[in-house]
Formats: C-alpha cells, sequence, structure tokens
C-alpha cells in the first residue's frame, strides 16, 4: 500500500489570448487572470495523506526540483494549453515520473496525447477520482477511467455512444476502468475547492462553480456533451462556504461564476441569491461578480434584481449573431424569441454590464454580417464584444454535421477569438478569404489603435449602466494603485485622447462610475493590443509564406534551363532570399513574447527548407 506520496498538481500554460489579460495584468500587479478551479477542486478530492504542490505555469515556472519531488502528477488542461501539457509530459518523462491527465483535453482528445501513464475521463466526481486512487494504493493503477453517461436527445445519443466507442476501441488491448453511468454526478459530490493551495494574490479574480450542464443545444457548442443538458447545482449553503474560505484567505475583488449558464435553473439560483446577498451585505461587499448566462434573463425583472443586489456587475452572454436566420439555424432560439437590443439595455439598466460572444462564419451568414456585428456593439455599448470564426468542437452537433458532409479539416486549436484559420471547408458559394478578410477588418474596427470606436462603445455603457449595491466609497488600494497608472500609462498612448476624454466624461456626469470607467480603459489596452499584434503577426505570417513559396517556385523554374545560367540565377537569387530572410526575422523579433516565439518556430522551419533547396539547387548546377 502506497502512503505519504508526494502530488505534484500541474496547469499548463494558456497561451496570450483575448481572455488572457496580459496587457492589463501590469496596472493592477497580478500575473493571471483566473486560477485553476478544476485542479484545485480535484485536490480537494484527493486522499488526505498525500502531499500536495500545485504549480500553475500561468503564474510561476515549473523547475527540475518539482518533478525530482513528485511521485505522481496530475495535470488538468483545455486544448489551447496543448502545447504547454505536451512539455510538462516530455519533462515528466524524461525524470520517469508517472503522469496523470485531466480535464476538457485529455476528455474529448486521449487519443491524440501520448507519454501520459493514466487517463482520468470526464467529472472526477463521477467516480473515476477514487476508483484510480483505490487501484493506485494498491499498486494497480489502470490506463483510463471513465464513466460516461449517454444521453438522450436526438442527435445527442450518437455523439456520445460514439465517444464511448473511441474510448474502448482506443484502450482495447490495456487495463481500463470504464463503466457508463446511468446519470452524471450530483453536484454535492463536488467538495470547496483547496483555495488554500493558491498565491491567492497572483490572480484578477477568483473562480467558483454553482452548476453544470446547460438546458440549450446551440449546434456549435460542446458543452453537452461535457457537462449535459440538465443543470446540476450546488446547494446555496454550500456556495456560501466556499465565499467564506476565499474571504478568511483574504482575497477581495472580483470572483468569476464560470458556470456555462448560472440562470439554466432559475428556481434554484433564486433561492441562492439571497444568501449571497446578506453575505455581501455582511461583509461590506468584498467582492464583484460576474458570470455567463442566456439572454433570456432581461425576461426576468426579479432574477435581474436579485443579481444586482447580490453584486453581479457584468454578464457574459452568446448573442452569436445580430441576424436572426443566423441564429435559426445554429438552434440559438433562446436568442430568436426576444429582442437583442432591448434585452442588452434592459440588463445595463440594472446596472451589470453585458459582454458578449460573437460568431462569424457561419453557412447562413449575410454578406454583411460583419458590418452588422460592428454596428450592434457600437450601438448598445458592448465593450467586451468576443467575436471568432466559428470553430467545429468535437463533441457538437455542428462538428457531427460537418463530419457526414466530408468538410472538417482538422481540430479546434481552442483559441475561439483573434485566429485566423477556419478548421473546415466553407460551402463551395463562400468566398474563404473574404469571410477571413472580413473578420480581420471587425476586429481591427472594434479595437483600432486610436480607440475611437472602442472608447465610444466605452462611453455608451458608462452613460446606461443603472446604479450598484457596492458603495462608491468601498475603492480598495490596489483600486488606487491602478488608477495612477492608468492615468499615467494610458494618457498618454496611441489612443490618449480618447481615453482623457471618457474620464473627463465620468468625472463631470458619473462620478460614482470612475473606478468602472478606469477599469474598462485598461481592459481596452489589452484589447487593442492583444488585437493590433494577432493581426500584425498573423499579416508577418501570411507574408512570409507567400513569398517563401513564390521562391521555390521561382528556384524550380530556373533548374529547368541550362546549368551555367541556372547557377548564376540561383546565386544571385540567394542573395535577395538571404536579405528577405533577414527583414522578415527583424520583424518577428518586434512582436512581443508568444507572438514572437510562434513565429520564430514557423521562420526556423521555412528557412531551413529554402536553404536546403538552395543546397540541392547550387549542387545540381556544378
Amino acid at each position: 500500500m502506497q502512503k505519504n506520496k508526494n502530488i505534484l498538481l500541474v496547469y499548463p500554460k494558456i497561451p496570450e489570448t483575448y481572455w488572457s489579460y496580459n496587457y492589463a495584468l501590469p496596472f493592477i500587479e497580478k500575473r493571471a487572470a483566473m486560477p485553476p478551479l478544476g485542479i484545485i477542486t480535484v485536490a480537494a478530492m484527493i486522499p488526505k495523506d498525500y502531499n500536495l504542490r500545485l504549480v500553475d505555469m500561468n503564474v510561476t515556472s515549473i523547475k527540475d526540483t518539482d518533478f525530482k519531488w513528485a511521485d505522481i502528477i496530475f495535470t488538468s488542461s483545455m486544448i489551447i494549453q496543448k502545447n504547454s501539457l505536451e512539455e510538462v509530459i516530455k519533462k515528466a518523462n524524461s525524470f520517469d515520473v508517472p503522469i496523470v491527465a485531466g480535464g476538457p483535453y485529455p476528455t474529448q482528445y486521449f487519443d491524440q496525447i501520448e507519454g501520459i501513464d493514466h487517463f482520468i475521463l470526464g467529472e472526477a466526481e463521477s467516480g473515476v477520482l477514487k476508483a484510480f486512487f483505490d487501484d493506485f494504493e494498491n499498486n494497480k493503477p489502470k490506463k483510463v477511467y471513465a464513466r460516461p453517461s449517454i444521453r438522450k436527445r436526438e442527435g445527442a445519443k450518437e455523439i456520445d455512444q460514439q465517444f464511448l466507442d473511441n474510448i474502448l476501441r482506443h484502450f482495447e488491448k490495456q487495463d481500463v476502468d470504464i463503466k457508463i453511468a446511468e446519470e452524471r454526478p450530483s453536484m454535492a459530490l463536488s467538495p470547496i475547492p483547496r483555495f488554500d493551495l493558491l498565491d491567492i494574490k497572483a490572480y484578477i479574480s477568483m473562480a467558483l462553480q454553482e452548476s453544470r450542464g446547460c438546458p440549450h443545444d446551440c449546434e456549435f457548442c460542446n458543452e453537452g456533451a461535457l457537462f449535459g443538458h440538465q443543470p446540476r447545482l450546488k446547494e446555496p449553503d454550500k456556495m456560501i462556504q466556499e465565499l467564506e474560505t476565499i474571504f478568511n484567505l483574504g482575497f477581495r475583488g472580483s470572483i468569476f461564476y464560470v458556470d456555462d449558464n448560472l440562470i439554466g435553473n432559475r428556481k434554484k439560483i433564486k433561492e441562492l441569491l439571497p444568501k449571497i446577498i446578506e453575505f455581501q451585505k455582511k461583509h461590506n461587499y468584498p467582492f464583484t461578480l460576474y458570470t455567463e448566462v442566456d439572454i433570456s434573463l432581461a425576461l426576468d425583472e426579479e432574477l435581474m434584481r436579485f443579481m444586482r443586489d447580490a453584486g453581479f456587475n457584468m454578464v457574459f452572454v452568446g448573442l452569436e449573431s445580430p441576424d436572426q436566420e443566423v441564429l435559426r439555424s445554429m438552434g440559438k432560439h433562446q436568442n430568436v424569441r426576444i429582442n437583442l437590443s432591448e434585452s442588452v439595455r434592459k440588463i445595463q439598466g440594472y446596472g451589470i454590464e453585458v459582454t458578449a460572444g460573437f460568431i462569424v462564419g457561419n453557412d447562413n451568414d449575410p454578406p454583411d454580417i460583419c458590418d452588422k456585428i460592428f454596428e450592434f456593439c457600437q450601438k448598445e455599448g458592448i465593450v467586451t464584444a468576443m467575436v471568432g470564426l466559428l470553430t467545429a468542437m468535437k463533441g457538437s452537433r455542428l462538428y457531427e454535421r460537418l463530419k457526414k458532409e466530408v468538410r472538417i479539416r482538422g481540430d479546434s486549436t481552442g483559441n475561439n477569438t483573434h485566429y485566423f484559420e477556419l478548421n473546415f471547408d466553407p460551402l463551395p458559394e463562400k468566398n474563404e478569404e473574404k469571410i477571413i478578410g472580413d473578420y480581420k477588418n471587425l476586429l481591427s474596427r472594434l479595437y483600432d489603435s486610436s480607440g475611437d470606436n472602442c472608447f465610444k462603445r466605452i462611453n455608451i455603457l458608462i452613460d446606461r449602466l443603472g446604479p450598484h449595491p457596492k458603495p462608491a466609497t468601498n475603492v480598495r488600494y490596489a483600486e488606487v494603485k491602478a488608477l495612477m497608472k492608468s492615468l499615467v500609462w494610458q494618457s498618454f498612448s496611441s489612443y490618449g485622447p480618447n481615453y482623457r476624454k471618457l474620464i473627463d466624461h465620468t468625472l463631470r456626469y458619473h462620478r460614482r462610475m470612475a473606478p468602472k470607467a478606469v477599469h474598462q480603459a485598461i481592459c481596452a489596452n489589452h484589447f487593442i493590443k492583444i488585437t493590433k499584434y494577432a493581426l500584425k503577426a498573423d499579416e508577418i505570417k501570411e507574408d512570409f509564406i507567400n513569398r517563401a513559396r513564390g521562391y521555390q517556385t521561382q528556384i524550380s523554374d530556373i533548374l529547368k534551363r541550362g546549368f551555367e545560367e541556372s547557377g548564376k540565377r540561383v546565386g544571385q537569387m540567394k542573395c535577395d532570399v538571404n536579405e528577405f530572410l533577414k527583414k522578415t526575422r527583424k520583424k518577428i523579433r518586434r512582436l512581443p513574447g508568444e507572438y514572437r516565439e510562434t513565429l520564430m518556430e514557423l521562420y526556423q522551419q521555412i528557412s531551413k527548407n529554402i536553404n536546403l533547396r538552395f543546397e540541392y539547387s547550387l549542387g545540381c548546377t556544378k
């Protein structure tokens, strides 16, 4: 029996994305946006006689001493963390430390991950984690543990059965523990996460989860495959215990409820919210809250009032498209039955900011869809407009449909915005170059370097937001520091004039909203910069690939001529190519962080191929 084992919990690095807030972090002296809620929930389910160490690679780097300390490694990851997870696996393998993989990425892409000793698929509360430790402590851990549940909805049943068949087929010659579950696990089985393992001051927000499962079945979404359609909720008293735990650890600030749709079961949420209101009042509103909901929130005045009074000051809503026909085609029926503009304004009137997701690249998109999205966001004051190209995710009805139509090109990268490739073939009548070009243009308008459009939306939002219960005087020291940095850094930025107008307008007409205005400006800094760098990196990448192809074609054409002429031409072209490579390398080096690293890998690969082609060509002409 194995006792007193050292378990290293590793959360791989998330690349620079729209949601990473890399360019907002310096203002508030934080290192990451949110903690890894999944893995600290798993940590709370691990038997007490194990020694735990958490390494969140978004906060700190993982060291060789961590691997040497560990007897076994647990990882939890999303698909966007794929590259970082691969590095962790390589390192663990080199130290000969067993590694366990769980989370959304391994659950859906287990067949694409090598070097893993044990897979724990699906929700840990389903019994898979307990089963693993029962075997592990008897020195007989199996390769994979899974408790898949088969949904009964038409279309969903086939997806779930296919998932089960894939697991059985992939692991057919290995020792496995796979049992079909009658239902998904109750949230009563989910313990209070181990927030004490975190460097709690390193994060902008804390994270909590009240429910899993969404009642809707949008075609593009794979959350139903992961968590089902029946919302499962924690009891109100348990959620208050989690809030108390975070409060007692000294955290003050924002908390993100990571639920895919917090209001999926309104009756139960209305039982919870009064208890949160009581907690907030008791502690003088230590937390501001935000979450994800569907637009039907606007139809329930009581629910909006409860959420406002509980401290919710922001919600993310999947609006997806301002076009009714597109919404119908994607199964977004809850958005069709309601006036989107009126709904956004109603929610804003309760002091709750509406941030929203939009999708470009649907089969039914009209030619001017990007213009419609832009106009909607500008008109309704949607500052945080996450616009992404349509992605076919494994587990979604969209993926299955496109697979049957033989249109799937590859898997999703997990980055659903500021990414410029489709993972499926558009319809023959659609121009892919136009789709992506229009999408890039939309991003550049929403988050232009001058800030004209972005700051217009902020002003509209500040004008529309209704009163909120958080005391205006309850401004923390960290917010004062952020304000001072904002005034110094942003006043003289590329969007400085618009920033100064915002501050002036807010102080004149909405003084109590000054902290909100500064917060919006700091977030705008991130969105403007991430857009600028993403577009620039893609421009460099496209130019580099196209010109490299052109040079390779020219070399082939030259070789068709006589040896003497070819030798001179190839030698002359090599000088041109070297100059081109030098200039491209310089452009790449001007990019920040991960954009630079990613493009430099491509640069090394292509430049190596070009040089090999030259060596071959020069050899042929001798």
